[in-house]
């Protein structure tokens, strides 16, 4: 198995950094959505669609495996 080069860079990095970024764009625009609702049901769902995003990203951002522990 070959080592990153500086042409390739650390692909796994790169890729996280661009998910970290759509999930919190998803994040924020949930958080917006759920400011703006007009039911609580609503304000519910959006809240927690973000919440879900948030700590996704907080996953990814920290390198949390769920197998940590084991």
């Amino acid at each position: 198995m070959s080592e990153p080069t500086s042409e390739t860079g650390d692909g796994g990095a790169v890729e996280r950094a661009r998910i970290v970024t759509y999930l919190a764009f998803h994040e924020r625009s949930a958080r917006t959505k759920a400011t703006a609702a007009t039911s609580d049901e609503s304000r519910t769902y959006q809240t927690t669609i973000a919440n879900a995003m948030q700590a996704m990203r907080e996953a990814i951002e920290g390198g949390f495996h769920w197998k940590a522990d084991l």
